[in-house]
């Protein structure tokens, strides 16, 4: 059954975007996309017609953009600065 992820949760999915990122490097690759599309989870919290919730990722677009943008955040860190980090 679907549920609410909680801010455990939620950092887990950040940290897990981090380590694809530091994974992807040691691999070699030479750039890294991260899909916040076609209903995947980060296009969830950008949308307010899925992203239902009532917290400080929800309501807002400045709170639904919270998620994605700390990924977005974890895996530029994570990943060499000058190599690409995409976003579709």
């Amino acid at each position: 059954m679907p549920r609410e992820l909680s801010a455990d949760d939620l950092r887990a999915v950040v940290g897990a975007f981090r380590d694809a990122a530091r994974r992807a490097e040691q691999a070699g690759f030479e750039a890294v996309e991260i899909h916040m599309a076609h209903g995947y989870l980060l296009h969830q919290f950008l949308s307010p017609l899925t992203n239902q919730r009532n917290d400080e990722y929800g309501g807002s677009l400045e709170k639904r953009m919270r998620l994605p943008l700390g990924v977005v955040r974890a895996v530029r860190e994570a990943f060499p600065v000058e190599r690409p980090v995409l976003a579709r």
